[in-house]
């Protein structure tokens, strides 16, 4: 395994010297060299920003609204709460990847995914623990107090580490991963609202709308796990099918697996006649266990990455993995 990885890195860095050379002998015949990437101003962002903050804001004050209300967590504002929180996780990666070619807008959004996983370490225990479910209220401090450190510093290495590898292209790295970004979050937006048109009254349907919740989330952190592990830890999808990974590559693809299948679980729990309430919760606490070792093995992976050799990628190497590609909607 040493030496073939040995052979692969040689290739690599044949294949940028081949570049280089290319480079050089278009300047010595005159032709005109790619104009240099522009890193953009925040501001181009700033629509975006607009409305990932307004989701934000809206899924914290409609938490503390329920909070003090007497529906609590199984109340239709609640209810509400569940199907967009999912499109607000899903809009702040979209803005981690889809800044790639302004450093001050990603470094923006970093900050606005940590003050907002932050904020749920505050707001959702606080709804859990008036609405009479006290053990799960202390659970989740730490769950988001973990989720707050390391989402933040995930991103970050994933930003820095597609910056170097894809400089000079990052502005069609940034089209390309908003393109996936608008898909996975249009699928959401699709099942929030299949969801809705079922029914929102309370205690009757809260088993339902959690469900979808814990499949929505799913979508996307796998969208982003699988772009951490496939363009920013460069494993060969060949290779993969072939099942000829390293054991800590293997294992950041199986970790997402069983992380993907429970997600489909609480789909199927949704889909229903009578959603079993226990069930659902079983599939939410396996969505967590499932979560932490896809974070732990990726974190691992990207970590590991991030201290390889800085090898730029060929010039028609530019697309990224085609992250859950079999969800795209009709026509996207």
């Amino acid at each position: 395994m040493d030496e073939w990885r040995s052979e692969l890195e040689a290739l690599q860095r044949l294949i940028a010297r081949q570049q280089s050379q290319i480079e050089m002998l278009q300047k010595q015949v005159g032709v005109p060299a790619l104009a240099e990437e522009v890193d953009l101003p925040a501001a181009e962002y700033r629509r975006v920003f607009a409305v990932t903050v307004a989701f934000i804001v809206y899924t914290n004050a409609s938490m503390l609204a329920s909070s003090f209300t007497a529906g609590g967590i199984e109340g239709n504002l609640s209810q509400i709460e569940y199907l967009v929180w999912p499109l607000c996780w899903t809009l702040a990666f979209g803005l981690v990847l889809g800044t790639l070619d302004s450093s001050k807008a990603g470094r923006r959004a970093i900050q606005l995914i940590r003050g907002w996983l932050f904020s749920q370490v505050v707001f959702i225990p606080i709804l859990y623990w008036t609405s009479g479910q006290k053990q799960d209220a202390l659970g989740f401090v730490f769950v988001f107090l973990l989720n707050a450190i390391y989402w933040p510093w995930l991103a970050k290495g994933m930003r820095d580490t597609l910056c170097t590898k894809y400089r000079g292209t990052l502005t069609t790295q940034a089209q390309l991963y908003t393109n996936r970004c608008l898909k996975v979050l249009g699928f959401q937006v699709l099942l929030a609202i299949t969801a809705a048109a079922q029914g929102i009254n309370g205690r009757k349907t809260y088993t339902r709308i959690y469900a979808y919740f814990v499949f929505s989330v799913a979508l996307g952190s796998s969208w982003f796990l699988l772009i951490a592990i496939f363009d920013v830890c460069n494993v060969d999808s060949r290779a993969a099918s072939k099942l000829r990974l390293t054991p800590l590559q293997a294992a950041a693809l199986a970790s997402c697996g069983l992380y993907v299948l429970n997600g489909l679980a609480g789909y199927v729990i949704a889909g229903q006649r009578k959603p079993s309430r226990g069930a659902a919760n079983a599939v939410g606490y396996m969505m967590m266990l499932t979560g932490f070792l896809s974070m732990a093995v990726v974190g691992r992976l990207v970590a590991v990455a991030r201290r390889g050799p800085d090898v730029p990628p060929a010039a028609t190497s530019v697309k990224p993995v085609d992250a859950l590609g079999s969800l795209d909607l009709p026509g996207a």
